[in-house]
């Protein structure tokens, strides 16, 4: 029997732990929370944060017995997965790239140097350097740390705005205390992932994103779901495949997953936000996308970390359907009590809905993903009737919160 090391067991790891247990994979997994939601699922569970680095290293280092494979899903850690990948002898990305892309500031010098379409950016160490690079780039610019994710510290910064607030905003959500300022690029936002098997470049998912309350967050950056298919035309979509593959390639990804923040922007061009060597998170590649085209990457990696053998015609989508997702983002305060749950999943072509919060519980206000307390997600044979959906679920849910 194969074994495979999980870093993570949250919410987002299950579905891999799962997957793998499914497929006669002996899972251990590692999480610092042993009541994580995989931790009771996992064949193995050990209580190791996945973001230390040292403990992750001794944990590979000194487990028993043999280990096949590492991966994570949805966690920004592709530098642990290396570096346990590293000490187990597996396959893995080379570190080195592993830590590249968990720092945005160097991914994107190595980007720019390569070749690839990034937005104008740069360091800012100081509000000195934010004025300047404004009067260079000129309004809106993007402001964020070097080092988190799922939007957290991210601001987008438009004429009169309190510019040393957001330094310092950004600043405080950087674990390094890094920042990087970059030109907004208005177009059309887009998630991509695929894997890299046996050197070919195979782009499983692309879907459009939902900024559309974008507004209502002014000046965080908040995205509520995303549609799949795209609108794009099958020249656009094949010019933002392309940019995404080379970008990728030019960080140094050779194997395995890839993930990518892609803008077609209102020039015609192609542009690279980041990209991340993992899966992602958000239901994107173990819901949306096998629904839609009836690949399962996830499925994919986990046979690709164990050291299976993977028919190139499992990449192949097997079906064109559509799928659009939607969250549920509460007034801020403190939620008394939530109605019309059963109603949502009762929406036809709704397929999931999942809330998060309880009666209780403190929401938070509209800054960041982790505003987000719940979603819902379709799947229909158009993407009008899945988009339609989504917000016809999403509108019969209530928040009941009460203020201050």
């Amino acid at each position: 029997m194969k074994t495979l090391l999980i870093l993570g067991a949250g919410k987002e790891q299950v579905v891999a732990i799962a997957t793998a247990k499914v497929k006669g994979i002996r899972t251990v997994v590692l999480d610092m929370n042993a009541q994580a939601d995989g931790a009771a699922l996992a064949d193995e569970f050990h209580a190791v944060s996945t973001r230390d680095r040292d403990a992750v290293i001794a944990f590979a280092r000194n487990y028993p017995s043999k280990i096949d494979g590492v991966m994570t899903i949805a966690s920004d850690i592709p530098h642990m997965v290396a570096l346990a990948g590293e000490v187990l002898g597996v396959r893995h990305i080379p570190v080195a790239v592993a830590e590249l892309c968990v720092h945005k500031l160097h991914m994107k010098e190595k980007l720019r140097d390569a070749g690839v379409n990034v937005p104008m950016f740069a360091k800012i160490a100081s509000l000195a350097d934010l004025t300047a690079f404004i009067a260079e780039a000129g309004f809106p610019i993007v402001i964020k740390p070097v080092d988190n994710s799922g939007a957290r510290g991210v601001m987008r910064l438009t004429q009169g705005m309190d510019i040393a607030a957001a330094f310092d905003y950004a600043r405080g959500f950087a674990y390094s205390g890094e920042v990087i300022a970059e030109k907004f690029i208005s177009g059309l936002q887009i998630s991509t992932e695929g894997l890299i098997h046996d050197g070919v470049f195979h782009c499983t998912g692309f879907a459009d994103r939902n900024y559309t309350r974008l507004d209502d967050a002014v000046p965080f950056m908040v995205e509520d779901g995303g549609d799949i298919p795209t609108v794009l035309n099958g020249a656009g979509k094949a010019l933002v495949e392309a940019e995404f593959e080379k970008a990728s390639r030019a960080l140094g990804i050779d194997w395995g997953p890839a993930k990518g923040d892609m803008i077609f922007g209102d020039d015609g061009k192609p542009y690279v936000i980041e990209i991340a060597a993992r899966l992602s998170g958000g239901n994107f590649c173990y819901d949306k996308v096998p629904w839609s085209t009836g690949v399962d990457i996830v499925d994919i990696l986990i046979d690709m970390a164990v050291g299976k053998p993977v028919d190139a015609a499992r990449f192949a989508p097997t079906r064109a359907l559509a799928t659009s997702q939607r969250y549920f983002f509460p007034a801020p305060g403190t939620i008394r009590d939530i109605a019309g749950l059963e109603s949502a999943q009762a929406t036809p072509h709704v397929r999931k809905v999942d809330v998060w919060a309880r009666p209780g519980d403190a929401v938070a206000a509209l800054e960041n993903h982790p505003s987000r307390v719940g979603y819902v997600i379709s799947c229909a044979p158009t993407r009008d009737e899945a988009v339609a959906a989504a917000r016809e679920a999403v509108g019969k849910v209530q928040f009941r919160v009460t203020h201050g």
